[in-house]
């Protein structure tokens, strides 16, 4: 054999293992985009469902063929992270579970949207000890000391309001506001006018805060739960990881009372004005006077200006 049919020879060898080389890392590159665009089932949600939603419900309507969730396929590669995939896995995720938070209408079912149902919800009246009565009051922002006041806080409830001066001690008759005659032309009233005075006092100290809104005190002997990690949001979907439950109005309170210290709040708030005030965990019920004009300066208002 020639030695220019050697050369050539050996050439189209090298040239033969050089394609096969490159086949087969084409193939390899094709082979792993086909692994990644795997057709695979998904479970959708077809409306948003909320946080606390019973698995076993969405369940039993999929299975009947309800509209709670719809059945898709999608590229493996594009889920999410605990996508579910399969009717199997499906049964075995919601089984026995609940919404941990709220989930997206369309949006994808994973595994961490789910979470064990781990205690009872201890209704409210099994919450408020023997011989107290749990009692509803509203104000506005400002007298509800602004919504910080939260379950487990301690108020104090102070009240406004005009009190007739035959119904004041002896020694403050003369402090109420005078009555002035009618003016000339108009109808002067039929009974006798009343002198009032105007009062403000603490009406009670230290009340339990059983609730705000609908946020419940929590139990204190109720065994400590874990909070689920909510999902991440998938892109092209809304987030709603960071939706917050709505509680209510933060300045409608359910206190903690006796039966008399109710009777003391309903005539308060329908008779006079009332504020509320914060008090710290350590707070001790202090005795006040209240006050009135003669001693909103914080001395004698009459000795003050005539000596």
């Amino acid at each position: 054999m020639g030695r220019r049919a050697i050369v050539l020879l050996v050439a189209l060898i090298l040239a033969g293992l050089a394609a096969w080389a490159v086949w087969n890392y084409l193939q390899g590159i094709e082979n792993e985009i086909e692994a990644g665009q795997e057709a695979v089932t998904v479970y959708r949600a077809v409306d948003a469902i909320i946080e606390g939603t019973d698995g076993a419900i969405i369940l039993s309507d999929f299975n009947s063929g309800g509209q709670l969730l719809e059945a898709s396929t999608e590229e493996r590669e594009d889920l999410p992270d605990g996508a579910i995939t399969s009717e199997e896995q499906l049964n075995q995720v919601l089984g026995n579970k609940v919404a941990a938070g709220p989930i997206s209408a369309n949006s994808v079912l994973v595994e961490s949207q789910w979470t064990a149902i781990t205690i009872d919800v201890t209704p409210l009246a099994e919450q408020i000890p023997e011989g107290k009565q749990a009692i509803v009051i509203s104000t506005d922002n400002v007298r509800g000391v602004n919504g910080f006041v939260n379950p487990g806080d301690r108020v104090n409830l102070i009240i406004t309001l005009d009190i007739a001066e035959d119904l004041l001690p002896e020694e403050l008759h003369g402090i109420a506001t005078p009555v002035e005659p009618p003016v000339e032309g108009e109808v002067a009233p039929t009974e006798e006018a009343v002198a009032v005075v105007t009062f403000t006092r603490y009406v009670l100290q230290g009340i339990p805060v059983l609730a705000t809104g609908r946020d419940i005190r929590a139990d204190e002997d109720a065994p400590e739960t874990v909070q689920a990690e909510p999902e991440a949001p998938v892109a092209g979907e809304a987030d709603t990881t960071g939706a917050e439950e709505d509680t209510g109005n933060e300045t409608i309170f359910t206190l903690e009372v006796t039966p008399e210290q109710a009777e003391r709040i309903a005539y308060a708030f329908e008779n006079g004005s009332m504020w509320l005030t914060l008090v710290p965990a350590d707070f001790v019920e202090v005795e006040t006077p209240g006050v009135t004009i003669l001693n909103l300066f914080g001395g004698n208002l009459a000795e003050d200006i005539f000596g």
